[in-house]
């Protein structure tokens, strides 16, 4: 009885920290910089490595992305999944897909933005060849994706925004059980209004 109440204050304690800032955040700044509440369009490259040492690959990526300003501190996004997975001793794996993140963003000045985000994306694979597949991410067509990271924009004036992020990233078969790869990426971007 005493360890499952220790597990629910535990719980709820570690809900409170990852909400408290979110909100503290939503009302301490009023600040755009240059950034107006302006749907904007951009692109982005993403360069990353797996967590584990199996299996042992490269991933490359291309992101072109639209931007929908939702609130003051918080973005909506719609990202194109263009993604290389170079995997050593198997199959190279290609994705085709979108990916959904919403942003917030908590500090604001007048030069640029801190950001987190969260999102989730499905795209098509090649991985459905029963002799040479990729077997961490099991064996149909499509790839669930999960993401969360945080980064910085810069605003470099008229309407022009560079964006940086680290970004962890899970893919895995939605509809099967497996492993899954798990991914830490860096990804350089650039935004127009």
């Amino acid at each position: 009885m005493k360890r499952s109440r220790e597990r629910i204050l535990g719980k709820r304690n570690l809900i409170s920290f990852l909400i408290f800032p979110m909100v503290i955040g939503t009302f301490l700044t009023n600040s755009y910089g240059e950034e107006t509440k302006a749907t904007k369009w951009g692109f982005s490259f993403l360069g990353g490595f797996n967590v584990h040492s199996e299996p042992d690959l490269m991933l490359l990526a291309f992101l072109p992305r639209l931007d929908l300003p939702l609130h003051k501190n918080w973005d909506f996004e719609f990202e194109g999944n263009f993604s290389y997975y170079a995997i050593s001793d198997s199959k190279d794996l290609y994705l085709l897909g979108l990916n959904t993140n919403l942003l917030f963003k908590p500090i604001q000045w007048n030069k640029g933005s801190l950001f987190l985000f969260g999102g989730a994306g499905l795209a098509y694979n090649n991985n459905s060849d029963r002799e040479i597949r990729v077997t961490k991410i099991g064996d149909s067509h499509v790839a669930g994706l999960l993401q969360i990271g945080s980064g910085i924009h810069y605003y470099m004036g008229k309407g022009w925004l560079l964006r940086g992020e680290y970004r962890f990233k899970h893919i895995s078969d939605p509809f099967q059980r497996d492993d899954g790869i798990n991914t830490h990426s860096l990804v350089l971007g650039l935004s127009f209004q």
